[in-house]
């Protein structure tokens, strides 16, 4: 990366940007913050990225406090950028900097903060729908969807509104990059590894019925070299990384991937639908096929207990929570019927499709 006297040194851009975007990096084990922004190289006719400015370690050092009620950023940061924005630079560069600013000040000025901020989204036009189907790729939008409604299962990926897609455009590789570093860092610990199983698509290699919904039953052995074999191959799609300086191993962003992959697990709570799908597979397996389910919403009410109403509103993940509080009571391991638990599973997996 140039320092920042390298770049104050060089020329501004003909055509400012309207963007900036905060930038980390891991190097060498420490955490490194810089501003940086996406332009259009007018020869290759591509978005890259070029870095402004270098703020190190810790971006608060680049923060004046004006008493105990407002701040202000150091002018060695705005007057570096000014020449590369087409707007107000400091508006910008408090904007991106506002999680370092001290906790105490945030607390008075954030009800200030977003007044008469807010804008009505308008309608994706036919020029950025045609951009998003030319421009964001399969892996991005995987991303975007599970960002956006945690969902594993990925049938519903080509419903996903162009508006979330719209949020890429026009962006370098690697601010797309820097946008879902940040975006990730919502997860809970055994949210990561279905994040991962979802975005790199590894279901299709199973042909379990449960793979789309319970990935922690597969073979996580075969799991593992899945996931291998598509963070190579996407290391090396060309088309994902123009703009990027190419790699001589994997590229850097997808590093954090295959650490996050071997460093999380799936959640400890999913062990009982390993328990169940065991049973229920050692089961199928001595007995002839069933015919087409009758299942209405009324049985599948009167299993569970509790009301049509109730039961059609619920959220695949709060269905999900019942059914297994329910297959707990009906296992016929903990006194249950065995009748009773298979109408308890096929009234679950009715109301399942009825999603």
């Amino acid at each position: 990366m140039k320092k920042n006297s390298e770049i104050m040194s060089g020329s501004p851009p003909a055509s400012p940007s309207k963007t900036l975007y905060l930038a980390r990096d891991i190097m060498g084990g420490s955490l490194r913050y810089s501003l940086r922004q996406t332009y259009r190289d007018v020869k290759t006719d591509l978005l890259l990225h070029r870095e402004i400015f270098d703020l190190g370690g810790s971006p608060q050092q680049f923060i004046i406090y004006l008493g105990d009620n407002g701040y202000c950023i150091d002018n060695r940061v705005t007057d570096t950028i000014e020449p590369y924005i087409a707007g107000d630079a400091a508006e910008m560069v408090e904007e991106l900097l506002w999680p370092f600013v001290r906790r105490d000040i945030r607390a008075k000025l954030e009800p200030f903060m977003n007044r008469g901020s807010y804008k009505r989204l308008s309608p994706v036009t036919a020029a950025e729908k045609e951009a998003i189907d030319n421009e964001i790729h399969m892996f991005d939008r995987r991303r975007l969807h599970f960002l956006f409604y945690g969902a594993v299962d990925q049938s519903g990926l080509y419903r996903m509104p162009d508006k979330l897609c719209r949020r890429l455009l026009g962006k370098s590789r690697d601010e797309k990059e820097q946008y879902f570093i940040a975006s990730e860092q919502v997860f809970y610990a055994d949210q990561v590894k279905e994040y991962l199983f979802t975005i790199f698509n590894l279901q299709h290699h199973f042909n379990e019925s449960f793979a789309r919904i319970m990935p922690q039953a597969l073979n996580q052995d075969q799991l593992d070299t899945f996931f291998v074999d598509e963070l190579c191959r996407l290391s090396r799609d060309t088309i994902f990384w123009q703009g990027m300086d190419p790699a001589k191993g994997l590229q850097p962003y997808m590093i954090r991937y295959l650490i996050m992959f071997f460093d999380y697990d799936f959640s400890a709570s999913q062990a009982i639908n390993d328990y169940i799908r065991q049973f229920m597979n050692s089961h199928r397996q001595f007995r002839f096929p069933k015919k087409k389910s009758s299942m209405t919403t009324d049985k599948a009410s009167e299993i569970f207990g509790e009301p049509v109403d109730k039961l059609t509103k619920l959220s695949k993940k709060e269905l999900t929570k019942l059914y297994r509080k329910k297959a707990k009571e009906l296992h016929p391991d903990t006194g249950g019927e065995h009748d009773e638990f298979v109408r308890l599973t096929e009234a679950f997996e009715q109301l399942q499709r009825q999603r």
